[in-house]
Formats: C-alpha cells, sequence, structure tokens
C-alpha cells in the first residue's frame, strides 16, 4: 500500500511540476508577444526599402524590441492578400504593434481594424489609407507634397530650357496603388502651378503602369515617344521596373539627353543615365528616418504616450549631378532582406 501510494504521489508531483512548466511557457510567449512589433514593407530590398528596414530594426533594437520583418517578392502574384495575411497573423500572434506599407488604401483597413480592435496600434507607412481614423497614425512622406515638388521643379527647368509646349508621360507600378495616385496628384499640381495658364499647352498622356516589369514599360513608352514626336518629359514615379524601362526606351528611341526624365527615389540605375542624360533629377525620400521614425512612434503608443497622427518625413530634390554623390552616402547604410 505505501509503495503503491508513493507511486501515485510522486505521479501527482510530475504531473504537477509538468502543469507549472506549461504555465510557465505560456506565461513566456504571452512576454515575447507583449515585446515583439510587426514590419510589413512592400518589399525590402533597394535603395529605397533596405534603409527603411535598418531604420527601423536600429529603433526596435534600441528601444528592446522584437522586430519581424514580413513582405514578399514585388512580382508575387497575390501579393495584396499576402501581405493581408501577415496583418491576421500579427493579430492573431497579440504582438505589441504592427507596421504596415498599404498596397491599397481599401484592402486593408478591415484587418487593420481588427487589429486596432484588439488594442494593438497600427501604423502605416510610406501609403496610408483613406480615412485617418482607420489607423493610429501614418509616418511619410505625404506624397502629395512630394509630387508637388517634383512638379514644380521639373517645371521650373523647363521653364528654363524654353519648353512652351509638348506631350508629357507618367509612368509607375501600380495605377491603383496609394502612394502612385498622391504624387500623379501633386505632380500635376506644381507643374500647373508654375506654368499657370500656359499649362494647357502640354498634354499629359494615360499612365503606364507596368507591374515592376521594365521591359512593358520599356515598349509601352516606346510606343509613346514613336506616336508623340512631341513628347518633351517622362516622370517615373518609383520602383525599379519604371526606372530601368524608362531609360532603356530612352535610349532605344536615341532621346537621351533630348527628352527630360524626373524620377522619386534613389537607385544605383539612375547613375547609368548621368553622363548621357537619360535622368534629370530626382526627389528622394530619407528612407532611413522613415523606418525609425515608425518603431519610435509605435512604441510612444504601445507605452501610453499620445502621438499626432501624421509624421511627415521631407523628400530632397537631387539633380543629376549630384546624384552620385549622394548615392555614396545612401549606400552606408544597409541589411539583409526577407522575403516569404
Amino acid at each position: 500500500m505505501f509503495k503503491k501510494g508513493k507511486v501515485l504521489l510522486t505521479g501527482m508531483m510530475v504531473a504537477t511540476l509538468l502543469l507549472a512548466a506549461g504555465c510557465g511557457k505560456g506565461s513566456s510567449a504571452s512576454e515575447e508577444s507583449e515585446k515583439t512589433l510587426y514590419f510589413i514593407p512592400i518589399v525590402d530590398t533597394g535603395a529605397y526599402w533596405n534603409p527603411m528596414k535598418k531604420g527601423a530594426e536600429d529603433a526596435a533594437k534600441e528601444l528592446g524590441y522584437t522586430l519581424v520583418t514580413k513582405t514578399s517578392p514585388s512580382a508575387e502574384p497575390s501579393k495584396k492578400e499576402k501581405h493581408i495575411g501577415f496583418v491576421k497573423e500579427a493579430t492573431a500572434k497579440n504582438v505589441a504593434g504592427i507596421a504596415i506599407a498599404p498596397i491599397e488604401k481599401k484592402a486593408f483597413v478591415d484587418p487593420i481594424k481588427a487589429a486596432m480592435d484588439k488594442d494593438i496600434p497600427v501604423i502605416t507607412f510610406d501609403a496610408d489609407l483613406e480615412n485617418s481614423e482607420d489607423r493610429t497614425a501614418y509616418v511619410g512622406t505625404d506624397n502629395v507634397s512630394a509630387g508637388k515638388e517634383l512638379g514644380k521643379q521639373a517645371a521650373e527647368e523647363m521653364k528654363e530650357k524654353g519648353i512652351t509646349s509638348g506631350s508629357i508621360a507618367i509612368v509607375c507600378v501600380d495605377v491603383a496603388q496609394p502612394t502612385m495616385i498622391d504624387r500623379e496628384k501633386g505632380l500635376k499640381e506644381g507643374f500647373e502651378e508654375v506654368y499657370g495658364s500656359d499649362a494647357k499647352n502640354f498634354k499629359f498622356l494615360a499612365t503606364i503602369q507596368d507591374n515592376d516589369q521594365p521591359s512593358e514599360s520599356k515598349k509601352q513608352l516606346e510606343g509613346y515617344i514613336s506616336a508623340n514626336k512631341d513628347l518633351v518629359t517622362v516622370f517615373s514615379l518609383g520602383s525599379e521596373g519604371p526606372d530601368v524601362g524608362v531609360m532603356s526606351a530612352i535610349e532605344s528611341q536615341s532621346k537621351s539627353g533630348k527628352i527630360l526624365h524626373y524620377g522619386f527615389d534613389y537607385t544605383d540605375t539612375w547613375l547609368k543615365g548621368i553622363d548621357d542624360g537619360r535622368i534629370t533629377a530626382i526627389v528622394d525620400q530619407d528612407a532611413y528616418q522613415i523606418g525609425y521614425q515608425v518603431i519610435e512612434n509605435l512604441v510612444k503608443t504601445i507605452d501610453g504616450e499620445t502621438i499626432d497622427p501624421t509624421i511627415p518625413i521631407d523628400v530632397k530634390y537631387v539633380p543629376a549631378a549630384e546624384l552620385e554623390a549622394y548615392g555614396k552616402e545612401k549606400s552606408n547604410i544597409k541589411t539583409d532582406s526577407v522575403e516569404d
């Protein structure tokens, strides 16, 4: 009887220890979630997105948080759905906070609201939602203002060159992407502000969309150049596809230095077009600072501080002659990429 009782007692002690261990493990997982942040950029490679990720990593490390970066390749066919899935994953894990660059203004509203309903702050960056109440805050460039700066600077230079009329092309990744919509809006506003009533002498052609495929933007722009002999200026609104495609089309049509080309965001690709005039100037965002400020403000919110609903990051206008030196400065900021 004693032996049996001893075995029973030992079994109960083991069970108690296992239960305690299980409870401890659950508590640890909960504590881990409380110190985890999800960072969801559109991509994390290239001269714009990579420094942004670095800024986010540095801020998270300094503030004592684990940063989980989730993204997918630019040509991912179900990219929007995949990124919505990342938000849902973070919500299910009950992480401390989420930073997301929404690919569309409307599609991300419901999953973001679901996270906020669980008291998980969500800060958007790079692109914003339509309504400010649908997220905690936005950190990044005011894309309308940035587009306006590019439009004004380009128009000023065009006027100096004596250009008084002609066709203008705009090339982007996706015409439905919030950043592209806002940049184009600002671009046209800035252009019209400088030219005034003479702006009516220019014709903006239908915006080219290439889904980040250089061969597509090259083909479409070549068609525009052939069909519109008065094409004077091209604007690339961001990402490597349009940048490469536009410069390739200008070269193939022997228009280097003849058609002005203004870009958005720095990339080493621009260096190939400086000498022959395939790039005229760009506006560039301080990507590192965007990433850093996203995480810093996310943590402030977690700690109960009140933050501004919009935290703007200014852009810088960089003429072609200054691009090489500017690029060397940016190249010192790099981190590893992650693609799911």
